[in-house]
């Protein structure tokens, strides 16, 4: 009776750890497989069973969310405003009701936003030493019109 395998005998040392590393299966071709076998077993990836969980796990992180679910927010008027938003922020991410890319998207936004509050605080503060700075001229030339008389 002849063994279903062939002799390993035959073969280099080298091309028996060769074998034993790939994967045994079949692909959808026929032919063998050849990716790297998972450590102490004789499949691959794909072929040994955990695909399918794999999967799942990155199917679970594609998730659409349910947006109905996140709390409803005004838009932020200030920086106390923001602080609020990000903070609900992170407790709907931290209990899965938020995508986390969304959450990304919400704090790039939010660090725009706090950038253009300040901005718009320093533009303010600067016209206000503009008029200031036009008053107190228009005073002094007062002054010395009215002191040169």
């Amino acid at each position: 009776m002849t063994p279903l395998t062939p002799s390993l005998s035959c073969l280099d040392v080298h091309d028996w750890r060769e074998l034993a590393m790939k994967c045994g299966a079949k692909n959808k071709a026929g032919k063998p497989c050849g990716a790297a076998a998972i450590g102490g077993t004789k499949r691959c990836v794909m072929h040994s069973g955990r695909a399918v969980e794999l999967g799942s796990k990155g199917g679970r992180r594609r998730a659409r969310y349910n947006l109905e679910g996140l709390m409803e927010f005004t838009a932020p008027k200030n920086a106390a405003d923001l602080r609020d938003l990000l903070a609900q922020s992170i407790v709907e991410i931290r209990t899965g009701k938020m995508d986390p890319k969304l959450a990304n998207a919400v704090g790039y936004v939010g660090a725009s936003y706090l950038r253009a509050l300040e901005v718009s605080d320093v533009e303010t503060r600067l016209e206000k030493l503009e008029r200031y700075l036009e008053e107190s001229r228009r005073e002094s030339s007062k002054v010395g019109v009215g002191g040169n008389g």
